[in-house]
Order: C-alpha cells, then sequence, then structure tokens
C-alpha cells in the first residue's frame, strides 16, 4: 500500500510511505502433534564475530541474555555469500548441486534444488523468505533467481515496487540503495518478518529467513550506525513475545573480504568466521535438556554451514527416534548442532577447504627468492586458469609485483603432513603489476623442488575488485580478472 500526504489543494506532496501487510494463510488440516519450534534465521551480510563486538557492542551484550549461544567456531566454507549461505540451505555445495541436480546458473534450477523450506513445508510450516537488494540478492545477483514464489511468503516483489515506486537515497559513497522512501532499506524486511511472527507464531510452526545486505556489504563500519535500529528489531521481537516460542539463528555468512580491515594481521581470522548465534526458547531448553547441553558445548568446537543444515532438518523431527542428523550431501560427517561435535573436529571432517580453514597456527617467515618463486607460480596458475577459461581476450595476464606477507604451517605434534615429499601449507599475500590487484593464495609447496598444488579458486581477493571485472559475469571468475579495457596505465 503506498500511502502519501498532500497539501490541500493536492498540488504538492508533503511524504510519501509505503507499506506490505502479511496476509493471513489457513491452517492446512493436519493431525495435531507435539509442539514443533518455530526458526527464524536472522543474517546480516559481512558481519565477522569480531568486527561485531567492535561496531556493535550492544547487540553483543544482547546476545549475552539466556537462552543466547555462540558458535565461537563456527567457520565458513566458501569464499563469498551465495556458497557460503546455499550449503546452510540444501546441504550441497553449489558445485556438487551442479553433477547431482542441477547448475544453479541455468533458468529454472533454482525452483528445483531442495532447499530447507521445501521440508519445512511438508511438515506444515509457513515459510518466508526477504532480502533486502535486488541487484546483490543471493539468488538474483549473476543468478536467473526462481522462477516460481519459493516459500508462501516472498519478499522479492514488494521490493521491485518499492525500488520504483519510492525515493532512492543513497548514504555518501554507498553503492546499495540506502534508504526506500523515508525508511532504511532493511526496516521494511523486518517489519515483514516481525508480522510474520505476529500473526502466525501462536497458530502454527514457521519458518523464515531475512537477510540484509545493503549497510553492511560495502562499508563494514556502518554497522556502528546501525546498532540501534537491530537492537530495536531484536527488542520489539521479545516484546511481541516471539522469543518465548521460536529458535532465531542470529548469523552472516563471512567476515569482511575486502577493505582496510584486510590490512591487519587478524584479517585472515576476519574473513573466516562470521558471527553465528542460537537461540533456544525456555520451553525448547526445558523439553530437551540434553541438546542444550550438546549446543553450549558445541559453542567452543569447530563447525561449519553444513552442520547449521543438518540442525534445521534435526529440527523437523525433534520428536521423531533420529539416531544419525548426517544428512548434509556434501559433508557425511557433519551433523546437528544439537549433539555433541567431537572435540578433535579437523577442517576436512566439517567440510571446510584448507585455503578458509582457522584451526591450523602459521607463522611469518622472512622475505627470501624462494617466497618471490613460490608467489610468482600462484600467479602463473591465475594466469593459466584465465587461459583454461577462454577469458584472455577480456582479461588481462598478471604479473607479480610485491610479495607482502608469507606464512608457514607450523606442524601439529601427530599430524602427518607428507614430509618425505616436503609439501608444506603456507599462506602468501602479494600484488600484481595490473591495477594493484591484491590476492591471498594458501598453496601446497616444496621449496626444494618448487612443486607447488593449489585450487585457484580459493585463492582471495583482498581489493574492492567490482570495477576491475566489469567485462565478466561470472562470480568466481570475476576476482581473478583485471579487464583489458580497465587496466591503468598510470600505476
Amino acid at each position: 500500500m503506498l500511502v502519501d500526504c498532500r497539501t490541500p489543494d493536492q498540488k504538492r506532496l508533503l511524504q510519501k510511505d509505503a507499506f506490505m501487510f502479511i496476509q493471513y494463510q489457513e491452517h492446512p488440516q493436519i493431525l495435531k502433534t507435539d509442539r514443533k519450534a518455530s526458526v527464524i534465521m536472522y543474517g546480516i551480510d559481512t558481519v565477522s564475530r569480531t568486527n561485531l563486538r567492535r561496531m556493535m557492542p550492544m547487540i553483543y551484550e544482547f546476545l549475552q541474555s539466556p537462552g543466547w549461544y555462540e558458535m565461537m567456531g563456527y567457520n565458513k566454507v566458501a569464499d563469498n555469500s551465495f556458497p557460503n549461505i546455499f550449503p546452510m540451505l540444501t546441504g550441497f555445495s553449489p558445485e556438487t548441486a551442479a553433477t547431482q541436480v542441477c547448475n544453479t546458473s541455468q533458468e529454472g534450477c533454482l525452483d528445483n534444488i531442495p532447499f530447507i523450506w521445501k521440508d519445512m513445508k511438508k511438515s506444515g510450516y509457513l515459510t518466508a523468505y526477504a532480502e533486502d537488494s535486488l541487484n546483490i540478492n543471493t539468488f538474483n545477483y549473476l543468478k536467473p533467481g526462481f522462477s516460481y514464489r519459493p516459500t508462501d511468503f516472498y519478499f522479492r516483489p514488494f521490493l521491485n515496487a518499492l525500488e520504483k515506486e519510492t525515493m532512492i537515497q543513497y548514504c555518501p559513497d554507498c553503492k546499495l540503495k540506502y534508504c526506500l522512501g523515508r525508511r532504511l532499506a532493511n526496516s521494511y524486511i523486518f517489519d515483514y518478518c516481525r508480522q510474520f511472527m505476529q500473526r502466525f507464531l501462536a497458530d502454527r510452526p514457521i519458518w523464515g529467513m531475512f537477510w540484509s545486505n545493503h549497510f553492511s556489504h560495502d562499508d563494514i563500519f556502518m554497522l556502528s550506525a546501525m546498532q540501534h535500529k537491530i537492537l530495536s528489531d531484536l527488542l520489539n521481537f521479545e516484546k511481541d513475545g516471539a522469543f518465548e516460542h521460536t529458535i532465531m539463528i542470529f548469523f552472516s555468512d563471512h567476515g569482511a573480504r575486502f577493505g582496510p580491515l584486510m590490512r591487519l594481521k587478524e584479517s585472515f581470522l576476519e574473513e573466516r568466521l562470521p558471527m553465528m548465534f542460537i537461540y533456544l526458547p525456555p520451553w525448547f531448553r526445558a523439553k530437551y535438556p540434553q541438546h542444550v547441553r550438546a549446543l553450549s558445548l558445541n559453542q567452543n568446537r569447530l563447525s561449519s554451514n553444513f552442520d547449521v543444515y543438518n540442525t534445521l532438518k534435526h529440527i523437523l523431527q525433534m520428536d521423531k527416534d533420529v539416531e544419525e542428523t548426517k544428512w548434509s550431501y556434501d559433508c557425511p560427517q557433519c551433523q546437528s548442532l544439537l549433539y555433541p561435535l567431537p572435540e578433535n573436529r579437523s577442517c576436512s571432517e566439517a567440510a571446510i577447504a584448507e585455503a578458509y580453514c582457522t584451526c591450523y597456527n602459521y607463522e611469518e617467515v622472512q622475505e627470501e627468492p624462494w617466497t618471490w618463486r613460490m608467489a610468482n607460480l600462484v600467479v602463473d596458475r591465475i594466469n593459466n586458469y584465465l587461459q583454461i577459461n577462454n577469458l584472455l581476450d577480456r582479461c588481462s595476464n598478471l604479473t607479480l609485483k610485491v610479495v607482502n606477507v608469507t606464512e608457514e604451517r607450523m606442524l601439529e605434534l601427530d599430524e602427518d603432513v607428507n614430509v618425505a615429499k616436503g609439501l608444506r601449507h603456507y599462506h602468501t599475500k602479494f600484488q600484481v603489476n595490473q591495477n594493484m590487484a591484491e590476492f591471498f593464495a594458501t598453496p601446497l609447496y616444496n621449496k626444494e623442488t618448487e612443486e607447488l598444488k593449489i585450487n585457484v579458486e580459493h585463492i582471495g581477493r583482498y581489493n574492492n575488485y567490482g570495477p576491475d571485472a566489469e567485462c565478466l559475469d561470472n562470480k568466481v571468475q570475476k576476482l581473478y580478472c583485471i579487464c583489458l579495457s580497465k587496466l591503468r596505465t598510470n600505476q
């Protein structure tokens, strides 16, 4: 609904507002069973554990309330948003989905993917999905999106109308739309979330994911300006009694991937450890004390996106005799977070690649000729990747300019790292001459034989690469491309 206020002669518009209403849906005629937990996933793009504490201390203090559990060993499994959110909602990596189900870049594929909300729907849940950005929406940014409405309540059509019918405002240096009409862009989706809970929580189980991109994606410091807004959302949910009924997952997909925080020594952890808090309502804690104990224990153990998927599946089957909770296709050793995780769990057991694993100790090594040779070999692999993917007609060949940091992984006492071959894991942070692009890689390298093994698509880009890669649409290939048309000559 669009509401405008005008002068008495109707000639001058004073203000204009937009409102969205959650329309009531009849409860399906299903047999009443034991109480099912509703689940609300409240997500904010690009928020690490540490940056939440820096930028939103009031939120962090709220999340210390009884019933909240912080997954302090929660580790991302991929580089950017889509390949981290996708496993959380499907149990698949996008690469495996392409071989087992369909390619998510093809029209109509996303409609056929077994998202968790389909399981929720079959179990009698009402479902909702909302994001506050049209352009970088998880399932529409360089993706075809959904051909059919994926959930009972789907926010994107409303957002499309909002952007067409209201005045759009940007904050200084913001690329994303900051205000739609007189309100913050993300206020619409969390009002939508609040209505969804107010209308249905007491009546039936619900599942919803409400995801905000616009204020955190491009500016890590904007979080500090938004903490009162986010705290207001959480306090309103509390005031409405939502926390009496609902399991809430307050989370992010990854930390900062480029920008000023990447200059810090702890940038490796900043990028790879997103915030993850899980709230269990009082009735759930009383009914399932064993699961509460397990979640409390798991706060200090390694976990991943695939475990979150298994947890959502477990919640659906809470009152059934569930011996196994290992439903994630790409992580057969992952499990529900409501059962104790192994204390000595490895990254490979949680489906976390070495490039993203935060479990091991790396120490900086002094600059030596071999550190340059290793970085040069990594640059060669990137160039080979561009060539194999037929991109050198659009993307520049890269040449090494400087090696900023080299770190060597320290051996664990009981670890077999194939010492006979001399292959060791290293971190190398370097810049290339082309547009001063910065990269971070985790190769396996032998200093003596110069043997090097690396998955190019696990190499990170540490500066803003959007303007450099406008000639490509592929989300992964963009990281390694400096478009020939964008090459700067005054470097």
